[in-house]
């Protein structure tokens, strides 16, 4: 009832409003003013008002005055100006509050400046909203030519994108990260394999890029198979994070989308029991844009206990999508033998006394030494932290050390403990890892799915390299269980060293100068029950390892191009002997104690990917595809209106994370393609399905929206009725598309100033939403009101959505409908407003 559910929507929005009138809340929009917070209210959708220090004052306010909640009413806020070089939003000592924004669109000024910075702060809770730079990070451009003797790239702007120039002027504070300008380039949307990461001289020009450095993905040869046509993207990685966090324990981040960071999208620093959830690094939907972060997606380091990373969908990020690390605390200035041991600090990592600290072999990676620190010169009250800061430890036992070697935390509760990363998608991930677990202890993994990235799906590693400011110690205990890796190594080139990407799971411990180690220095690793699939090298790469397995694998397609721009050698690695290792399903070696045993290697690929639009989400009761090779000797469709369980002589049986089996509804199968409704009650998680003799994978969330485009591809004009509703309720049915015989948007006049339009989008995945309030459209933009969203009920699995197309799109023409259930974002579709 489009009356009823509307009404519902108003309810809650009066009731939140209500809250904040009784001091249960505060609302920004209403309460500045009236509580003396501020001489203005943070009112929405006025691009001029600065809403920085509106925001940030109340937030203070509602800390220091045990307000649990702060809201703010729906809109686009904007955030005009710093509070210091360092940051837009700085939130210091704020506990026990929560900020709902209420799906609110937030844009920040300058997109190489974290936007919202938390610090000291505890149990604090950001939520339901996106955030967004009015001054991108990077820009995109058209190639117009290309000189691959002088490495210069000829570029002419693409849209209304800014011409490169403009990043020249970005000024950063001390301590910034400002690794320079990098291009990437891509084809029809898809990074060009035969280059990766390149740097780029700067300042940059409007005309051409010059790429500089001797990587080897750089030089003419790789540069000779761009072309006149493809879209250059250039970045300034250069900042910290979109919304970053130190020293602060209990912090939450839940419904929150990240469209742009010039460094990472989500950035911890010294915390614990964070939680990072139902979070989307995308690039900004409805937008051409083609990355999303600078560098990595969510990232946590030095990292401390129990925390969760849920839920999130990170895509586009030019770095790692997921991270967690404990650094190094010091590198040793000076070999000894004593009791005690000169070091130079690394980074800002606190040493304290009475702590105990690892020392490293950096050119083992082996621990050669475990001591308490009992004292320090100049004492802890002295020391001004800063990175390279000289301090000698005073040792409770004596330990023989050389210089530089790496003095890590021995602490598992300052090394990630606990912490957990599951139901996480990753896709198309340009240059990085998916999963990047470093230096930590006591780590599950699991129930992710990892599609098409630069890097390894998973990499655990040990870094010793000198030349930059990270390392970590030895990775332990971490268990890698139930997670699908599909086509690692395969987006864009891998722009490193082979090592880092062996493997579509891969565990590696390295010396200082990136070689690889005999050391079995990390202990206890397992890997049971994947499915990985379709990887460049090996399936799976276990090495450097003390206890462990590596059972229960499902590796089907491994080392479909061993020699696949294998860029360096280790010493006394040769080529043939590489290319041996990389066609291997699974692969231990210069480990002690793993086994490595009933591991699949045989069996058909089958693709469960959404019936609307391809996504590698699913939801239970949505309509799931699977493409592959069955059984099926002719198509065959239900004969009646009931969907059967068994289809053409073929069954869909669908055992879920918590190892419940169901037998699936079928709508269609054949040969190549079977379309069944995912079982109601399916645990999300990745699920085991199996067709005939085919075992596959699919993952599934609580919700996966997904729209169905009118050519049957989730692109392009939506699958859509309309029905224009005047003020006596006479309903008019409106034409949303024809397809004569390809399909175009059909433009839909509003009517009078009193109709109302309504359109009912179809899709799948979406009726398992929380509630209607966590469902949120914008048309062209323009938020638009949602008057419901689920079963479509003729239908198992077809789900309708039902929007009123604002007046505010009068003449528009065709625009994008951009739709969130839940946090997650589906596909984009279009309608056209006439």
């Amino acid at each position: 009832d489009l009356y009823n559910a509307s009404l519902m929507r108003m309810f809650l929005t009066l009731l939140l409003a209500a809250l904040g009138a009784s001091g249960q809340s505060l609302n920004l929009s209403h309460d500045l003013v009236a509580k003396g917070i501020a001489a203005q209210n943070m009112i929405p959708n006025v691009p001029a008002l600065d809403s920085r220090p509106l925001f940030q004052a109340g937030v203070a306010y509602a800390s220091k005055n045990n307000i649990p909640l702060v809201i703010a009413d729906p809109g686009s806020y904007y955030f005009l100006s710093l509070t210091s070089p360092y940051q837009h939003v700085y939130l210091d000592a704020i506990h026990n509050v929560t900020v709902d924004l209420q799906h609110s669109d937030l844009y920040m000024a300058q997109g190489n400046v974290t936007g919202i910075d938390v610090n000291n702060s505890t149990d604090f809770t950001l939520r339901n909203f996106t955030i967004d730079y009015l001054q991108l990070p990077f820009t995109q451009a058209t190639v117009a030519s290309v000189n691959p003797a002088a490495r210069t790239i000829a570029i002419k702007q693409l849209g209304k994108y800014p011409l490169p120039s403009y990043l020249n002027a970005v000024t950063l504070p001390p301590g910034f990260v400002n690794d320079g300008f990098f291009a990437y380039i891509f084809r029809n949307g898809i990074e060009l394999r035969t280059t990766g990461r390149m740097p780029v001289a700067g300042p940059v020009t409007d005309s051409s890029i010059q790429i500089t450095g001797s990587d080897p993905w750089t030089t003419a040869t790789q540069l000779a198979t761009i072309q006149p046509g493809d879209t250059l993207v250039l970045e300034l990685r250069a900042g910290i994070g979109t919304i970053f966090a130190s020293n602060t324990t209990g912090l939450t981040i839940q419904n929150v989308s990240v469209y742009a960071s010039g460094f990472i999208g989500v950035f911890t620093n010294y915390g614990s029991s964070i939680t990072v959830d139902h979070v989307q690094v995308i690039p900004r939907p409805g937008t051409g844009r083609l990355i999303s972060t600078n560098a990595d997606g969510i990232h946590l380091a030095s990292a401390g206990a129990n925390n969760a990373i849920t839920n999130n969908t990170v895509k586009r990020g030019c770095d790692d999508a997921i991270a967690i690390d404990g650094q190094w605390a010091a590198i040793v200035s000076a070999a000894s033998s004593g009791t005690t041991v000169q070091v130079t600090r690394h980074n800002d990592v606190p040493i304290a006394v009475g702590e105990m600290f690892d020392f490293i072999d950096i050119t083992t990676a082996a621990i050669v030494g475990t001591a308490t620190v009992t004292a320090e010169s100049p004492p802890v009250s002295a020391q001004t932290g800063a990175d390279g800061e000289a301090i000698k430890l005073t040792l409770d036992h004596a330990v023989s050390v050389k210089q530089n070697f790496g003095v890590a935390i021995n602490d598992p509760n300052l090394r990630g403990s606990g912490t957990v990363i599951s139901g996480n998608l990753v896709d198309q991930q340009t240059f990085g890892r998916g999963i990047y677990p470093a230096g930590v202890a006591n780590l599950t993994i699991s129930n992710n799915m990892l599609e098409a990235t630069g890097g390894s799906g998973i990499l655990v590693e040990q870094d010793e390299g000198l030349p930059y400011n990270y390392k970590t110690g030895p990775s332990s205990n971490i268990t890698i269980r139930n997670n699908i890796i599909d086509n690692a190594l395969g987006f864009g080139v891998p722009s490193y060293n082979v090592l880092s990407y062996a493997g579509a799971i891969n565990v590696v411990a390295y010396d200082e100068n990136f070689n690889w180690v005999k050391t079995a220095s990390m202990p206890n690793i397992d890997i049971t029950n994947n499915f990985v699939t379709n990887s460049v090298g090996s399936g799976i790469r276990m090495e450097n390892v003390n206890g462990g397995s590596v059972t229960g694998n499902l590796v089907l397609n491994y080392g479909l191009d061993p020699a696949d721009y294998l860029w360096y050698l280790a010493p006394g690695e040769t080529m043939a002997q590489l290319e041996s290792e990389l066609k291997q399903p699974t692969l231990v070696v210069n480990s002690t104690g793993v086994a490595n045993s009933n591991n699949t290697t045989t069996g058909s690929y089958v693709a469960n990917l959404s019936n609307a639009d391809g996504s590698y989400r699913a939801a239970p009761g949505s309509i799931a595809s699977a493409w592959g090779q069955f059984p099926v000797p002719t198509p065959a469709v239900p004969a009646g209106a009931t969907l059967p369980t068994i289809l053409g002589g073929i069954s869909v049986n669908v055992q879920d994370s918590a190892g419940v089996s169901r037998k699936a509804s079928l709508y269609y199968a054949s040969s190549q393609l079977i379309n069944y409704v995912v079982p109601p009650g399916t645990a999300p998680g990745v699920a085991t399905v199996t067709m005939g003799s085919s075992t596959s994978a699919a993952f599934i969330g609580a919700v996966a929206p997904a729209l169905y485009a009118a050519n049957g591809a989730g692109t392009g004009v939506a699958a859509a009725v309309a029905v224009r509703v005047s003020s006596n309720g006479t309903q008019t049915p409106v034409p949303v598309f024809e397809c004569s015989p390809t399909c175009a948007a059909t433009p839909m006049p509003l009517g009078a100033a009193t109709d109302i339009l309504v359109v009912a989008f179809y899709g799948t995945g979406i009726a398992g939403r929380s509630s209607l309030s966590n469902v949120t459209a914008q048309i062209g933009g323009v938020n638009a009101t949602v008057a419901y969203a689920g079963a479509q009920s003729q239908y198992p699995g077809l789900d309708q959505v039902n929007v009123y197309v604002p007046k505010a799109l009068a003449g528009a023409g065709e625009v994008p409908l951009v739709l969130t259930v839940d946090g997650v974002t589906a596909n984009v579709v279009t309608i056209n407003v006439q």
